[in-house]
């Protein structure tokens, strides 16, 4: 019984999750402080390093009972709970010391139920400046989890946060930033995230976004090599992804922005890796998914507009 008021009784005097979370957070500081998250233990007995291994213990015994919690609709007490999504963003993406495995499994089963939880208004600011505070984090394991949480997390409580236009512009803010990650596979889940939002209408497709992604992807690529010529490839492949993710989000009709945006992609087939591949596999799934209803698809598009898309998906290079 925690937090538990009975009809015609009084509260229960304990236990408090808000109190148990706080001395949770005051014994578990020697692991929020470090950037990694070690679990050897050092033959010198430090007390620094005796602290770290206390920490230890009492995570692996704090993960069984929010694995036990988490998946539960967050109440006013539980939304403490929140506090420790942070701390399992930070060690459920670690992909060395073998020692580690049950944690980490244990963190991500965590955030998998977490992500599930339906959220009351209140506590979606508290769940999006966590994310935004790991969408920083050095470790891209860690900004790739975010966007695997925001997806589910957005899917569970669709309504609810559409009831809060402030913190769905919050989340697009989020989603634009991870599209422009140095990290390759980051860029490419934020690009399936977006496409996602889009798709059950999260946010529209407006034209400011379009102007945003068409003007990420025409960022000019300087012929000499160097940091600067990187982040040009990552813009403008970020504006490739996003370009894609429109086209994605759509598989079954083709709105009046499309054509467009397809003739946008098509200009980008000769660009360096890894952009040519994201354009040949959008056009493959494009074909896929409109390939039954073609012939009334074909109609939406221009006489020159079809002769470029034929040429795309039939000629040589498209197979390469």
């Amino acid at each position: 019984m925690i937090d538990v008021a009975l009809p015609n009784t009084r509260p229960t005097s304990s236990p408090h999750v808000a109190e148990f979370i706080t001395r949770v957070l005051e014994r578990l500081k020697p692991l929020t402080s470090e950037p990694e998250i070690h679990n050897h233990v050092h033959e010198e007995n430090t007390q620094e390093t005796d602290e770290r291994t206390q920490a230890v213990k009492l995570l692996k015994t704090v993960l069984k009972w929010l694995m036990a919690s988490a998946g539960r609709t967050f109440t006013t007490p539980v939304q403490q709970q929140l506090q420790l999504l942070p701390l399992l963003f930070k060690i459920a993406p670690v992909e060395i010391d073998e020692n580690y495995d049950e944690m980490k499994q244990d963190a991500r089963t965590c955030l998998s139920l977490m992500s599930q939880g339906l959220l009351y208004p209140e506590h979606i600011p508290l769940v999006l400046a966590a994310l935004e505070e790991m969408a920083g984090s050095r470790s891209w394991h860690a900004r790739f989890s975010v966007l695997t949480y925001l997806q589910i997390m957005v899917f569970y409580n669709l309504f609810t946060l559409l009831s809060v236009p402030a913190e769905v512009l919050r989340i697009r803010t989020l989603v634009m930033q991870l599209l422009l990650d140095e990290q390759l596979e980051v860029r490419d889940m934020a690009g399936t995230t977006l496409s996602g939002l889009l798709q059950c209408q999260f946010f529209p497709l407006d034209s400011s976004l379009q102007t945003q992604l068409q003007t990420l992807s025409q960022t000019r690529l300087p012929k000499a090599r160097g940091e600067l010529a990187s982040t040009d490839l990552v813009r403008r492949h970020a504006g490739v992804l996003g370009l894609s993710a429109c086209i994605l989000s759509s598989p079954y009709d083709v709105p009046d922005w499309m054509p467009q945006i397809l003739m946008d992609l098509s200009d980008h087939l000769n660009d360096p890796q890894p952009i040519e591949m994201t354009v040949k596999k959008t056009l493959s799934e494009f074909r896929r998914t409109h390939h039954d209803n073609w012939q009334e698809h074909r109609q939406c598009f221009t006489d020159d507009q079809l002769l470029v898309l034929t040429d795309l998906l039939v000629s040589p290079c498209y197979y390469a």
